[in-house]
């Protein structure tokens, strides 16, 4: 069954979207939909896996614990290492933004 990675985005997204599309004994590919949301302050991201991450449409900023900003706009990737502490500091609020994720060990 073919699906589209740009359709069928929900109405509410009041909170981030985190959609599994596929699942192994260790990986995980997730679509992540955000508007406007960031993760709380002083909360961080803390994984046990590699995150390899594109933004694929809208803006974000990821903010890394050592301190560095970095700005994503569409076809912007990078991965992330385990343990490399990073929060989301903010995502887009005029569309939403569609990330894909992978996670592995």
């Amino acid at each position: 069954m073919v699906h589209n990675f740009f359709s069928d985005i929900p109405v509410d997204l009041s909170a981030e979207v985190f959609e599994k599309l596929a699942v192994s004994s260790n990986v995980t590919i997730e679509r992540i939909i955000s508007h406007g949301q960031s993760t709380p302050a002083g909360q961080w991201y803390d994984q046990t896996q590699h995150e390899f991450v594109i933004l694929l449409k809208g803006e974000a900023a990821l903010e890394f614990a050592q301190g560095e900003l970095v700005i994503l706009t569409p076809g912007d990737y990078l991965t992330i290492l385990p343990h490399q502490k990073h929060r989301v500091a903010s995502t887009s609020t005029h569309s939403e933004t569609l990330w894909l994720a992978v996670f592995y060990d």
